[in-house]
């Protein structure tokens, strides 16, 4: 699996139990002084909490492997260890967390501040103050710590989204995006603009929806898109409807991306062709979903998209 700032393989481990110390009592006036040596600290647990000053996985790249700190060892006078501090991985909520073959879900973190245990420390090791009996009064034996969890897991990032905006390159993704939400994207004259994923939210009727407008598709930025949509339940597919090769585009899309898109039913699929005021002859594209011909620059079919999908938004808020 590509490591990429929405799906990340890490390994996580709990620290090292604290080992117990074998001492013996030395004081004035007291030379047979009894075992004395404490147990081990536990080791520190490995925890994630959502958190929602991230939008995506990046800033974990840096860390393949996360481990939380060790316990200490034992001391005398039958002192206990200091136990290993905790390791909390801050993530985005959407985030989802599946072992590493991806056959179990182990949680998915909707909800802000949500906080779970992936991996515990170690168990302490014991000092030899416990093994005193009767026929051993001065016992020279303690136990290790025991060594904490360790798992391999797969994270990926799904934003809580209601839109999902994806398409070719150039295609006015973020145009469109401008139109549907009233918000004022970042965008130029260039392709690849939208490199990253980026969120939108607006207001409609007193609901809040969000937009996601995605990476190109089958460019070097959208390995991963069907984990980045999975939770939209409304997807616009945008083509440039000046480009030469549209009907190629559309086979293209439908044979590579649509028929293996694992998370399509539920979803309300919708075609738009853009820029139609720079197509200068007939446009042959058919799909089984709605199609919506659009122009910014001449105002087109822009109302008619914008309703429909926030008639399909409320429908799937009222159900």
């Amino acid at each position: 699996m590509k490591n990429n700032i929405y799906s990340f393989k890490v390994v996580v481990e709990g620290g090292k139990g604290g080992d117990g110390l074998v001492s013996f009592l030395r004081v004035a006036h007291q030379p047979r002084g009894g075992p004395d040596g404490g147990d081990g600290g536990k080791g520190g647990d490995v925890l994630m909490k959502a958190y929602d000053k991230y939008h995506s996985l990046e800033h974990l790249h840096y860390e393949p492997i996360i481990k939380a700190s060790n316990g200490a060892p034992g001391h005398k006078n039958k002192k206990h260890g200091k136990n290993g501090k905790n390791k909390i991985i801050l993530v985005p909520h959407g985030t989802t967390i599946y072992n590493c073959d991806k056959k179990e879900l182990i949680a998915d973190m909707v909800s802000e501040g949500m906080e779970i245990e992936l991996v515990k420390g170690g168990k302490g090791g014991q000092g030899n103050v416990h093994f005193t009996t009767s026929t051993n009064q001065t016992p020279r034996i303690a136990t290790p710590g025991k060594e904490g969890e360790k798992k391999t897991l797969i994270l990926e990032y799904s934003p809580l989204i209601d839109v999902a905006v994806i398409g070719l390159v150039n295609a006015g993704k973020s145009s469109i995006i401008e139109e549907l939400t009233g918000c004022t994207t970042q965008i130029s004259n260039y392709p690849f603009t939208t490199m990253k994923p980026h969120l939108w939210s607006c207001l409609y009727n007193y609901n809040r929806f969000t937009f996601l407008d995605t990476p190109p598709l089958f460019s070097e930025y959208s390995s991963d898109i069907e984990i980045l949509i999975r939770r939209a339940s409304v997807l616009i597919i945008i083509f440039d409807g000046s480009n030469e090769n549209i009907y190629e585009q559309s086979k293209l899309l439908e044979e590579k991306f649509l028929d293996g898109l694992i998370d399509r039913k539920g979803k309300s699929i919708v075609i738009v062709l853009n820029k139609v005021d720079k197509i200068s002859k007939k446009v042959n594209i058919s799909f089984s979903y709605p199609i919506f011909l659009t122009s910014i620059k001449n105002n087109k079919g822009i109302e008619e998209l914008r309703a429909f999908i926030f008639e399909k938004l409320e429908e799937k808020k009222n159900v």
